[in-house]
């Protein structure tokens, strides 16, 4: 069984007549990237690339009558392709959510008149990866509540207080990543971070991956951190800073500021 919502992250009812059966989840594609060296056999491996994660979902259509089948399965196109993507999870674990589209077209086997089942080829939009429904904020703020729709089992939590803390404001803390992607980063994954109080030469350093973020003039106020963006009091700051941008690992990420700023981590987790 799956969940659809839309791109504001509402429920879609589905139709009248069509049930939900199955999603199938494939793993991520992996495109190896290689060189050719002149007088050495076989290539180089230069790494790889994740690609666009397939998936299919398993629908049933039960009609009153033949006239009224081809107006649910008319229905039913209208509500798969009306949109240019769309976010899916499994019901059992709906915490965890894809954003997917229909890339190929696709029509349902029918059985008896009033009847049919198809599946229907979707493939992720943008990253590959599956994403939280909630964030590091929501848990900042509500703890981890398996009830309220935004977290399930499997998606890497701990029980312990400290990993539920996402606002700091001592020279060292940790920062709990529950995802498994191998670096979360600001370019491509959603991470804000929030400094307030910090001073020119102020540093905020990720011992863990080496990524040291600096001031080089003096802030007016709010120094934010949004993906690529920087801003100060809402204003465009980049040019204050050394232009050095703040990745996480997975698991625990070790902290050091050079003062005693607040700092606030809001982003969602990623999984492969």
């Amino acid at each position: 069984m799956f969940i659809i919502y839309d791109k504001e992250m509402n429920v879609k009812p589905f139709p009248k007549g069509v049930h939900p059966l199955d999603i199938y989840i494939q793993s991520i594609p992996k495109k190896r990237v290689t060189e050719s060296v002149e007088g050495r056999h076989g290539t180089v491996s230069k790494g790889f690339t994740y690609e666009q994660r397939p998936i299919e979902l398993e629908f049933l259509l039960i009609a009153y009558d033949t006239v009224d089948y081809r107006l649910l399965r008319d229905e039913t196109y209208a509500y798969l392709t009306e949109d240019d993507y769309f976010y899916v999870s499994e019901t059992y674990q709906k915490g965890k959510i894809y954003k997917v589209t229909v890339e190929e077209s696709f029509i349902p086997d029918r059985s008896t008149q009033v009847t049919s089942s198809f599946r229907i080829p979707l493939e992720t939009v943008d990253l590959p990866f599956a994403k939280s429904v909630g964030t590091t904020h929501d848990i900042d703020k509500n703890g981890i509540n398996y009830d309220d729709g935004l977290w399930s089992y499997g998606m890497g939590l701990l029980y312990d207080d400290e990993s539920h803390k996402y606002t700091h404001s001592s020279r060292t803390f940790r920062i709990y990543n529950a995802g498994n992607v191998p670096e979360h980063n600001p370019f491509e994954e959603d991470l804000k971070i929030t400094i307030i109080g910090a001073n020119y030469g102020y540093e905020l350093k990720n011992k863990t991956t080496g990524d040291v973020f600096k001031l080089i003039e003096q802030p007016n106020g709010v120094v934010v951190l949004d993906g690529g963006i920087v801003t100060d009091n809402d204003l465009q700051a980049l040019r204050k800073t050394n232009k050095v941008f703040i990745s996480l690992s997975p698991g625990w990420n070790e902290f050091e500021q050079s003062e005693n700023a607040t700092v606030i981590f809001d982003f969602p987790f990623y999984y492969l």
